[in-house]
């Protein structure tokens, strides 16, 4: 960090240097600054504000109130009450938060904003010092003196917050009890208490459960400085549903957590290695903890929830060590505990961040990349190879992408996917702009990239900008050069500007790319980014980025460009009506899912804008089963992106008919499975539906009070009855009989007593406890657990499948207490 004497030195000259370099723009120094405001040709307002050093974020606090807060480099703040029309420079009313000479820096290092009232908003300073507002900034209070690491606010209560800080041992030069340690809020930080010393992580719970606080820390630790930078089998995960007034341990060592969607996800140390880890799942519905299975016998050192939604997790599981450029994708069942495959060496970083994005809106479409040269990548510290593809099916098949026709220019590209070229692009794992899309912009998709065999990672490389308005299945070029974007107005506005060099201008298509228009700007600027409100329905943008050292964040106000206002939304599709009728497609069926979906939208080429609380409407029927709706079962693999779903070797069956389950009947897995929240109708199409077989042993549950049953039985006593009257009328024949046994019987006086009667009916030997593992415990809501019910289904092999070069399978484990998760009742 730098001492704020010298940034304050800094920015005088850098402000000092820009106005002598731009004459016509003046900074006015104590927080006022000067705006330049053009009315461009068509209405639009572009309002200039210049702001002591270049944004560090620009945070939409509340579109229903329309306030925005800019931070920039410096650590000072920014106030805008009007969309980011106007701004007022806040660190005056923020006592003490550039003071001259401080022990510690100032300035704002973090802006948090409360879901659970946006003008309730935490001010994290550098220093010592920090600041609260709640009422959007109107007024502002300091807390503090104390160095705050991390800062979470409640979901539901704004006046609970949760923080970490250093211990005292920790600012000494030789650190000593050095530890991070956790504290509680509930008057939003003017006082605290503490809750726990030693803690690796922490975090409020589910939004349901008010005072559920779950918390990783190392117990038995009391001194000595705390561990970090690795996983430590010493650190377990606690749960507190009274806000730590008491807590329980509910994974040992349990180093990460995740809530997301109804799912609670634990990275546990392996018992076997100290750098390997499992995954824990825990649904909120279901009072269970289980360890996610994998299809493969492959080691796991991190994991990035790619998505939970729809009813099943896409996991990011990174097989390598910490600098593994890829790892494999898998996704659950509806439980988030059983994984199949869905996409191999899908690419990452070493943040942990993955080239993985879900078409928002839409259901079911994913776009990734993946190194198709990963074994050389490993080995050699090969190029990479980096493919896009994209499912429409939720992960069950991947699909290289169609490259435009002809470019901008009109001149045919001459990609097609038969000859090895097509569309790749970039994500989050490199430098240029990843794609994008807007929950409210059905089927939009912007994005950077080039034509060819692979994605082109080179610094000199020929990037452009690709548009899709049908939900990846088809694309077009829309500029030359790599741009930054932004989707407003429900998809009926797209801004963009160059964001590799300094630009002047900012360009705006109402068609949805078909036609672009320009909007200049003061002088050349360089662009970081383009916002709008969250929700991208708005006609107001914000543009922020840097000129010579100083900050400058551009107001957009596209709100008079049409004085038209869309109409005729329910009679969407008709000529008299702004709106169309679109249903997602992946060429070969618009049944994605198990249904057809229509949703309305803007026509592209209507001139009008779509009012902000306009809402959507979506038409669904179900489909039959098709292929496309089912995905590998645990335990199996597809052959290639898109082939069939191949068994990689046997798995011993859970169910069979001489362990009949309490239903009568077992199931015999086909190799498939119906993709999680597909609602096809299988009577209707193709049914890959387990094989359901009912037990054929007469005393399986259904057959207990069945005629052949009762006549067997009969049967049995009246043979029974024979041999009692026989005996009984015969007594030298029975004692005849007591004597042979009575001779086999002896031990010979061999040391080892003789198999018990379970020994030999279950065949439980010392060696075959050795290969049992259970991992799964349910509760019955008085804190008594029992075994789970084994929920897994057997997996024939496949006469075709190969398993040369692919990792062995790992058979679903049988009910034992070995490696039982350790928990308490959530």
């Amino acid at each position: 960090k730098i001492i704020m004497s010298f940034l304050t030195f800094s920015l005088f000259v850098l402000v000092g240097f820009s106005l002598a370099q731009n004459p016509n723009i003046h900074v006015e120094q104590s927080g006022s600054s000067h705006t330049i405001q053009k009315e461009t040709p068509g209405n639009v307002v572009v309002k200039e504000f210049m702001i002591d050093s270049a944004p560090e974020e620009v945070i939409w606090a509340d579109s229903k109130n329309k306030l925005v807060f800019a931070r920039s480099t410096s650590g000072t703040v920014y106030r805008s009450n009007d969309n980011g029309n106007t701004w007022k420079y806040q660190m005056e009313n923020m006592k003490g938060s550039l003071v001259a000479g401080s022990s510690t820096p100032g300035g704002i290092a973090e802006v948090v904003v409360s879901e659970a009232n946006r003008n309730y908003i935490f001010f994290r300073g550098y220093g010592d010092t920090h600041w609260i507002t709640t009422d959007g900034g109107l007024s502002y209070e300091s807390v503090g003196p104390y160095q705050l690491k991390q800062i979470i606010l409640h979901k539901r209560v704004p006046q609970w917050v949760l923080s970490s800080r250093w211990s005292s041992g920790c600012q000494e030069l030789e650190k000593t009890n050095c530890n991070v340690q956790a504290y509680i809020s509930y008057d939003f930080g003017k006082s605290w208490r503490l809750l726990a010393s030693y803690v690796a992580q922490f975090g409020f719970g589910r939004p349901h459960i008010d005072q559920e606080i779950f918390m990783v820390m190392f117990e038995k630790q009391n001194s000595g400085n705390q561990k970090f930078g690795s996983w430590d089998k010493d650190a377990d995960l606690f749960r507190s549903d009274d806000l730590w007034q008491t807590y329980k341990k509910v994974i040992p060592n349990g180093n990460r957590f995740l809530i997301l969607g109804n799912y609670l996800f634990v990275a546990k140390v392996s018992p076997e290695s100290q750098n390997e880890v499992q995954l824990v799942v825990g649904r909120e519905d279901k009072l269970i903890y289980e360890i996610g299975r994998l299809p493969f016998e492959l080691k796991e050192h991190s994991y990035t929830i790619l998505e939970a939604s729809d009813g099943a997790v896409f996991l990011h599981v990174n097989h390598g060590d910490l600098s593994t450029p890829y790892g494999n994708i898998y996704l659950s069942d509806a439980d988030g505990w059983r994984y199949s495959l869905s996409l191999r060496n899908n690419r990452r970083d070493v943040r942990g961040k993955c080239d993985f994005e879900k078409v928002q809106g839409l259901e079911g479409i994913y776009i990734a990349n993946y190194i198709q040269n990963a074994d050389a990548v490993s080995e050699s510290n090969a190029k990479q190879h980096v493919v896009t593809v994209i499912t429409f099916d939720k992960g069950g098949r991947w699909l290289k992408l169609r490259a435009p026709t002809h470019d901008i220019e009109g001149k045919e590209t001459n990609c097609n996917i038969e000859e090895g070229c097509s569309l790749h692009l970039h994500g989050v794992t490199d430098e240029w702009s990843p794609f994008y899309s807007n929950e409210n912009a059905i089927g939009l998709i912007l994005s950077t990239g080039n034509l060819g065999q692979f994605l082109d990672l080179s610094r000199n490389a020929v990037v452009n900008t690709y548009f899709s308005r049908d939900g990846g299945q088809s694309w077009v070029q829309v500029r030359k050069g790599s741009h930054i974007y932004e989707i407003g107005n429900h998809g009926g506005l797209l801004i963009m500007a160059k964001d590799r060099e300094p630009t002047d201008e900012v360009i705006y298509s109402w068609d949805e790319g078909l036609t672009w228009k320009s909007l200049p700007l003061a002088a050349l600027t360089e662009v970081d980014n383009i916002i709008t409100e969250p929700n991208s329905t708005s006609l107001s943008f914000v543009l922020y980025g840097s000129r010579g050292g100083v900050g400058v964040v551009v107001h957009l106000d596209f709100s008079t460009l049409h004085v038209k206002e869309c109409d005729g939304i329910e009679a969407a599709g008709k000529s008299e009506s702004s709106f169309e009728l679109w249903t997602p497609t992946d060429s070969s069926s618009k049944c994605l899912l198990g249904r057809q979906v229509r949703y309305t939208r803007r026509k592209r080429a209507e001139e009008c804008y779509v009012a902000q609380s306009e809402r959507k409407i979506k038409y669904s029927i179900s489909c039959p089963c098709t292929e496309e709706d089912y995905e590998c079962d645990y335990g199996y693999e597809r052959t290639g992106l898109s082939g069939a779903c191949l068994a990689l070797k046997s798995v011993s069956p859970t169910n069979t008919s001489e362990q009949c389950p309490p239903s009568g009947e077992y199931s015999v897995s086909k190799g498939y499975r119906l993709v999680a929240g597909d609602s096809c109708d299988t009577k209707a199409g193709v049914n890959f539906l387990p094989t359901v077989i009912k037990c054929s042993s007469i005393f399986s549950p259904k057959s207990v009070f069945s005629f052949s049953f009762l006549f067997y039985l009969i049967l049995i006593i009246g043979v029974g009855y024979f041999i009692y009257d026989y005996y009984k009328k015969n007594p030298e024949i029975l004692d005849s009989i007591k004597m042979f046994m009575d001779q086999r019987g002896k031990y010979h006086k061999l040391e080892v007593k003789p198999d018990t009667f379970s020994d030999d009916e279950f065949d439980i030997g010392e060696s075959d406890e050795n290969e049992l593992s259970a991992h799964a415990v349910e509760f019955d809501g008085l804190g008594n657990g029992s075994d789970a019910d084994n929920l897994f289904g057997p997996l024939p092999t496949s006469s075709g499948a190969e398993e040369v070069s692919v990792p062995v399978l790992q058979p679903p484990p049988a009910s034992s207490q070995k490696n039982l998760v350790e928990m308490d009742l959530i």
